[in-house]
């Protein structure tokens, strides 16, 4: 049996603002500031968004994409989310745009499962919102999009933690430095707290750093209920028909990481286009 849908109510507003103190106010002055983290900063630099182009972001969040791609020059910007905090926190972001922009762009509620766009679209961001949708709903959307993808358009793909870095790197990492972990431990210099509602086995590695605690913020299971490795993705787009290109990367420079970062890279990114 599959794995239900992802409720709504998981995504309330302490989610999209815990990276700014849980305050609306430090969102927006970063918004104002300019200020890009590294994902989104190649998150454009694939789209390669010219002046006068139509963007959709799907599973929009706090707003970023849609606010930034209007400030480099795109004719409207659309943004699509189940979450009611999100887009409360999202069309506060159009209001801190300049004049010329606000009318340019637009948050709309819409659930995955019952999607229906308008127009066509130059370039489409799925933004860490793969792991969050069940196979029947990535289907839908990629369905969807391919009816209103311009002829030149593309979809950016960002997706993590890639299922192989949680099952294989990470714990290999750390299956390397155990005497290690097990001094800062007794040491209290690297504090444990055990995971709830799991087996013993598991308090034991987690204790050893050999697996991944998860919560609310931290690749949550309740959110993340499909992990993609790159041969998953691949799966999907083929049989949605796309071209397309997937790699991983992996901004660790521990030896493991880099001669690993191909298959096992903890970020999966792709690139996808109708087929000509």
């Amino acid at each position: 049996m599959g794995k239900k849908e992802v409720n709504s109510q998981v995504y309330q507003e302490n989610y999209y603002l815990r990276a700014f103190d849980g305050r609306l106010e430090n969102y927006l002055k970063s918004l104002k500031s300019g200020a890009q983290d590294n994902r989104f900063k190649e998150l454009f630099r694939l789209a390669k968004l010219e002046k006068g182009e139509r963007v959709l972001d799907v599973g929009c969040g706090r707003g970023e994409l849609v606010y930034f791609s209007l400030l480099k020059g795109a004719s409207e910007a659309i943004g699509i989310d189940y979450s009611r905090p999100a887009l409360s926190i999202a069309n506060k972001a159009l209001d801190i745009l300049p004049e010329n922009l606000k009318g340019r762009g637009n948050f709309l509620y819409q659930d995955i499962s019952s999607l229906k766009l308008n127009g066509t679209f130059d370039c489409c961001f799925l933004t860490d919102i793969v792991e969050h949708l069940t196979k029947n709903q990535l289907y839908k959307l990629f369905s969807e999009i391919k009816k209103h993808l311009s002829t030149h358009g593309r979809i950016v793909i960002h997706t993590a933690p890639n299922i192989n870095w949680i099952r294989f790197e990470y714990p290999l990492k750390r299956f390397l430095v155990i005497p290690s972990t097990i001094i800062k431990r007794l040491r209290g210099k690297k504090p444990y707290l055990a995971p709830a509602n799991t087996n013993f086995l598991k308090k034991i590695l987690s204790y050893l750093d050999l697996y991944y605690v998860r919560d609310y913020y931290s690749y949550s299971p309740h959110m993340h209920i499909n992990e993609q490795s790159p041969a998953s993705l691949k799966k999907l787009l083929k049989a949605s028909n796309f071209d397309f290109k997937i790699w991983c990367e992996d901004g660790s420079s521990n030896f493991i990481s880099v001669i690993c970062k191909r298959f096992w890279g903890p970020d999966i990114w792709a690139l996808a286009r109708l087929k000509k």
